[in-house]
């Protein structure tokens, strides 16, 4: 499931005692007026996008938002208005993953692979991963890949 970066839409309240709420309209583009997409969201001054405004469908464009007040009449405000540099989608995912097998090894634990001789291992007590950096000690004892010692 893809993730769409949350954003808070924050105005300063009117002034006016007689206000009981505002509405919220929007525009996918430029040109937000009355007659755009809108939610009356009660008397509260901030909201968080998307959770907030259900209605708001995820668009492939920058949203131009305008806010007004209403007042216990039905009576509406001028409209405050902004253009937010913010999408309501996501982009496209990448494509053509898949796994590739290499010809080397990566050895965990106790084992580190002989780089003189592939097939033969050496026996090793490191607190972390060894790589093979370095040619594997004569003196040591290896096993082949049939468990024999060498």
């Amino acid at each position: 499931m893809a993730k769409i970066k949350k954003r808070r839409l924050k105005w300063n309240a009117s002034s006016s005692h007689q206000v009981v709420g505002y509405r919220l309209y929007w525009i996918e583009g430029k040109g937000v007026s009355y007659s755009s997409a809108h939610v009356d969201l009660g008397n509260i001054t901030d909201i968080t996008l998307p959770d907030d405004v259900p209605a708001l469908m995820p668009c492939r464009g920058p949203v131009e938002f305008g806010i007004t007040a209403i007042d216990e009449l039905g009576n509406e405000s001028n409209m405050v208005v902004i253009s937010a540099p913010y999408q309501f989608s996501v982009p496209e995912p990448p494509s053509g993953l898949k796994i590739e097998t290499l010809p080397d090894y990566f050895v965990t634990g106790d084992a580190e692979v002989n780089t003189d001789t592939p097939a033969l291992t050496r026996i090793v007590t490191p607190d972390f991963p060894v790589r093979r950096s370095k040619p594997v000690s004569k003196s040591l004892k290896a096993v082949n890949g049939n468990g024999k010692t060498v």
